[in-house]
């Protein structure tokens, strides 16, 4: 059964200054519930979580950091994400593909400042959460 549609009423598409300036805000965190190994937030907690494996994200250092910032970033000016019902400024879904094909999803943990957490997904799981 497809999920009901979470998307504001009142929700439109932003212009693309709305989107330029929303997006030199936001900025990649991370989230050590999708670490195995030590990252620049410290030690790492990957698990579980209601029965369910997190996925693992494999950006560990500064220099990921800055690039998944700028890959949410670029998402945002893109128009690459999708508001559902209680976001603040930020939207809580957007994606990237990177130069080897790669799809990264962003989800925003902070929707006032702009924090993303993200980890690689499949073509299939990013049309299911962009539909």
């Amino acid at each position: 059964m497809r999920k009901p549609n979470r998307t504001p009423a009142g929700a439109r598409p932003l212009s693309q200054s709305k989107r330029g300036a929303l997006a030199s805000r936001a900025r990649y965190e991370g989230s050590r519930q999708h670490k195995d190994r030590r990252w620049w937030g410290g030690l790492p907690a990957a698990g579980g979580r209601g029965g369910r494996l997190t996925t693992i994200c494999p950006l560990t250092t500064a220099a990921d950091r800055r690039e998944a910032t700028m890959w949410v970033q670029y998402a945002i000016g893109a128009g690459q994400y999708k508001f559902v019902r209680g976001d603040k400024d930020f939207p809580k879904h957007v994606w990237y593909r990177d130069t080897s094909g790669q799809v990264w999803y962003g989800r925003c943990f902070n929707g006032q400042s702009g924090e993303y957490k993200g980890w690689p997904i499949s073509e299939e799981e990013r049309r299911e959460i962009f539909r």
